[in-house]
């Protein structure tokens, strides 16, 4: 938990987001000038590794306090905290096919199925050797979940709440999202399963969510997808997390954060709510023609479909900086 830096969001209430705001502010005053001498200088803070240039990118994934593009090349580019290694890919990491930013970790599925994470050596890190065929991998809050070829799920890493304890029998599985300490898996006859931390209702899928074609778990809430494009969420609410935006439809992706939930219209917009004392949730106006969305903890970044990639919200350890193309 060192690795956050801000209170868990079910302990915050108004009376702390303002104390929060304030100290933030205080802060911010105090090193602002400190990182703009370092930018202009072309340095980089402590921990962090040297800026990286990006080529048109496929794919993008915000984690707690870092990025991670894919880039059409397939090769991968991070940014922003480095603490524990997140955003120092692997030295001739290449052929991947997709990325996944969690905590203090990254995770890339290779075209030869195979998987590669980096970052903090706590929470599973460390692939499981015998983990082969992966069709897409999910990295969560302190566990990393694989659904394979085979349409099954393989998960390690910390278990404390269950959540890499796969349920018994699992199978024809399409999608896998792991949270913070819970997963859910998205099954091809539409219905979702999940297990894990539970403690706000956020492995407990609720009736009549219906026909599901997408699914993200985010810090305390989970978010789906219905095949009708509209959206539902549930689980913690501390935020205004799970209250869906009345009269979004639509929808053609869903992306749950850590106190904020973003969806992607088939229109190629961005709505978003929730939790945004950083702005996370503040859709820039001019954006559009987005192909992709992820939201983090404290930022949101989307992919447009011209390759280029816009961030917006937090940004004290530069997760929100895109590098120059």
């Amino acid at each position: 938990m060192n690795h956050e830096r801000r209170p868990p969001l079910n302990s915050i209430d108004v009376s702390e987001s303002r104390e929060f705001a304030i100290r933030r502010l205080r802060l911010l005053t105090l090193v602002g000038p400190l990182l703009s001498i370092l930018a202009c200088n072309g340095a980089t803070g402590p921990g962090e590794p040297a800026p990286v240039a990006l080529a048109p990118v496929s794919q993008v994934s915000a984690g707690l306090n870092h990025t991670c593009a894919l880039k059409t090349d397939g090769t991968v580019a991070c940014w922003g905290d480095n603490g524990s290694g997140e955003t120092t890919v692997p030295v001739g990491l290449t052929s991947v096919a997709q990325v996944d930013a969690g905590r203090v970790r990254t995770c890339a599925l290779k075209t030869d199925a195979t998987v590669v994470c980096w970052g903090s050596t706590g929470g599973g890190t460390a692939v499981p050797v015998e983990l082969v065929s992966v069709a897409h991998v999910s990295a969560g809050g302190f566990h990393i979940c694989a659904l394979k070829n085979d349409r099954t799920v393989d998960c390690w890493g910390s278990n404390t709440a269950g959540q890499v304890t796969v349920p018994f029998g699992l199978a024809s599985v399409e999608q896998v999202s792991a949270g913070y300490g819970h997963t859910c898996a998205l099954k091809t006859d539409r219905t979702v399963v999940c297990w894990g931390a539970d403690n706000y209702g956020q492995a407990t899928v609720p009736g009549g969510v219906g026909s599901v074609a997408h699914i993200s778990t985010g810090f305390y809430h989970t978010c789906a997808l219905r095949t009708d494009g509209t959206v539902v969420c549930w689980g913690s609410n501390t935020a205004g997390q799970v209250a869906v935006p009345s009269g979004l439809a639509n929808v053609e992706k869903v992306s749950a954060g850590y106190g904020h939930t973003c969806a992607l219209k088939t229109d190629r917009t961005v709505a978003c709510w929730g939790f945004n004392i950083d702005g996370q949730a503040t859709v820039p106006g001019s954006l559009a023609s987005v192909a992709q969305i992820s939201a983090g903890f404290y930022h949101t970044c989307a992919l447009r479909a011209d390759g280029t990639v816009v961030c917006w919200g937090g940004n004290t350890y530069g997760q929100a900086a895109v590098p120059p193309a």
